[in-house]
């Protein structure tokens, strides 16, 4: 996976967040659409999750 700095002015695309994407998450050899939008606050929100999933410590 790679994580980069959103190329277009869209919204979140997860959930009703409504904040301005920032990141752009792309899986592997993939398409285009394939690619998904979020925010910092929801990228945290995902870090945090999997943090407390996988374990190790969360950095801030």
């Amino acid at each position: 996976m790679e994580l980069t700095q959103c190329k277009y002015r869209m919204r979140c695309e997860l959930g009703a967040c409504g904040n301005r994407a920032e990141y752009t998450l792309s899986p592997s050899r993939t398409g285009v659409r394939s690619s998904v939008h979020i925010c910092s606050a929801c990228l945290k929100e995902i870090a945090a999750l999997a943090t407390r999933e996988f374990g190790g410590e969360e950095k801030q």
